[in-house]
């Protein structure tokens, strides 16, 4: 099997990038446009994951970052290329070929689909705009003085849960009843114990599968829409960047557990509240029974320079929704305080006058 698969134009020879508008293969040096599989992967395998050691595959995937970076050739200019341990697609900086390491997306390592980017790189700036619309401290001018640093649009692995969960539940409830008794108020309590048997389903719960990023970032990313998934072709990740994931599916398990557990204990005591005035979980157990598949998604990573300050920003390549750190003008913040804090004075003060007027 060759380690380096390259995305070049049958026409004329030059480079092909996956065009998120269109859904196609497209050449910008002859304008040839190819169906996504036109142009085949030479008999690449239909591999996918089922049944393999994720723990031996993962700790081969920290063995080779500790060897050394590993050095492709690139087929066009014959430069040598350098690639992390994880990545699985990039482009030479020579001379602009398209490259995909197949011994990283193929057989046990191919991913078993993907959700191809839906928009470009040009619309950044305007989602980027919508994004600072409502954000009311921001530095004055902070968007017309910031730049926009080198926007790098990747495809970060996921594994994707679903499954089953079961068990019993407990909560602690309350019942509150007030009374009056000459000059006191007399509040009884009384106090329960509550059980729920849960079984619940759960599909496509997605759990980031890379340590480049923060997983609270790519949970601020969701959702990403399923019914988008396509098999998985080297094509679409003609022109963007790749990573296959350095996070075994067990890493990850305990976190889609944790996010299916809360999801439980919150329905669960959401339809234990209604009979009493407080409640709050105290035990119980859940047991989870899950499957997983390996995909990958779109997102464009770059940051934002400011006064020589740098906010990192990651944008859902097929949502266009936008997270990110922004600065706040501590002039505009304390105008803001000194705002709230007389409209909160006003109130209590009014309510104060009126008890007053009421008790003359």
């Amino acid at each position: 099997m060759d380690q380096v698969h390259e995305q070049k134009c049958a026409a004329c020879g030059g480079p092909l990038r996956f065009d998120p508008e269109s859904g196609k293969l497209v050449c910008d040096y002859c304008g040839t446009v190819y169906e996504i599989g036109e142009q085949s992967e030479a008999g690449q395998p239909e591999e996918t994951l089922e049944g393999y050691d994720f723990d031996q595959l993962t700790a081969h995937a920290h063995a080779e970052g500790a060897e050394g970076l590993p050095i492709y050739n690139c087929v066009s200019c014959g430069a040598e290329v350098i690639a992390s341990s994880q990545e699985m697609a990039l482009t030479c900086p020579y001379c602009g070929n398209n490259i995909v390491l197949t011994e990283k997306a193929s057989g046990n390592l191919r991913p078993d689909g993907v959700i191809p980017f839906k928009i470009t790189a040009k619309v950044l700036p305007q989602v980027l705009k919508d994004f600072y619309k409502n954000k009311k401290l921001l530095p004055k001018n902070f968007f017309n003085d910031s730049r926009m640093e080198k926007v790098t649009g990747v495809y970060v692995p996921f594994w994707v849960f679903s499954g089953h969960i079961s068990g019993n539940l407990k909560f602690h409830g309350e019942k509150r009843s007030s009374r009056r008794s000459g000059d006191y108020i007399i509040t009884d309590t009384e106090h329960y114990l509550v059980g729920r048997d849960v079984s619940m389903d759960f599909r496509d719960l997605p759990v980031d599968a890379s340590g480049k990023v923060e997983d609270e970032l790519m949970d601020c990313l969701e959702p990403f829409h399923m019914e988008d998934v396509k098999p998985f072709d080297m094509q679409y990740l003609a022109g963007f960047t790749a990573d296959r994931f350095d996070k075994a599916r067990d890493d990850v398990a305990e976190r889609a557990k944790e996010r299916m557990n809360n999801s439980a204990v919150s329905l669960a005591r959401s339809q234990v509240s209604g009979s009493y005035s407080g409640v709050r979980a105290v035990g119980g157990k859940l047991q989870a029974d899950l499957r997983a598949r390996y995909l990958l998604f779109p997102v464009y990573l770059f940051k934002l320079t400011h006064r020589k300050n740098e906010y990192s920003f990651a944008v859902n390549g097929q949502t266009g929704k936008i997270v990110g750190s922004v600065p706040t003008d501590k002039k505009v913040s304390w105008q803001y305080f000194l705002i709230r804090a007389g409209i909160a004075l006003g109130v209590v003060m009014l309510i104060f006058f009126v008890k007053y007027m009421l008790g003359r």
